[in-house]
């Protein structure tokens, strides 16, 4: 079944939209439809003008102003002068296979790579007390407005279902 899956993931060209069947972590069972193909770049550029154009008094929020102005700020320097370690590090973690298919290069686990454009809860996960602070909790609320920080990683030993132009791949 992995190989038929690569084998869909090799026909497509360009940017299309696939369906993943997923237990994360938590346990939590979900189904989301992912653009593989999308540029990240692209994504970033825009969030990158979306965060300087922000404007935190008019977001509805419960977070006083001032926290979400740090975390407006602190969030657009992590984009514009993005850490050369950590993005290094990243990027060489990975070997790109194919159109929204990557390795990491030490445990050899194959994933699945796109921007989430919609999630359904099938079965609910742990869910763990909220534990952080005020900033954080602000910039996540940001972030949920972004672009570039909808793309996600599903590796393939926790997915079991694929939906690729009209085929369902499942995965044991």
């Amino acid at each position: 079944m992995r190989e038929k899956l690569f084998e869909s993931l090799k026909t497509i060209k360009g940017v299309s939209f696939i369906s993943i069947t997923y237990t994360n972590k938590q346990n939590e069972k979900s189904t989301s439809v992912v653009n593989i193909g999308v540029d990240y770049g692209n994504a970033k550029l825009k969030d990158i003008e979306y965060l300087k154009d922000l404007d935190v008094i008019e977001m509805n929020s419960t977070i006083v102003p001032y926290v979400l102005e740090e975390a407006r700020m602190d969030l657009l320097e992590s984009f514009e002068n993005p850490n050369p370690n950590r993005s290094k590090g990243v990027k060489d973690a990975y070997t790109h296979l194919g159109m929204g298919l990557k390795i990491h290069n030490e445990s050899m686990k194959l994933f699945v790579y796109g921007m989430v454009i919609s999630k359904t809860i099938i079965e609910a996960g742990d869910i763990k007390v909220d534990t952080r602070k005020p900033l954080t909790v602000a910039k996540d609320e940001i972030r949920a407005n972004l672009k570039s920080t909808q793309y996600r990683l599903y590796e393939i030993g926790r997915t079991f279902q694929y939906k690729i132009k009209g085929d369902t791949i499942i995965i044991d």
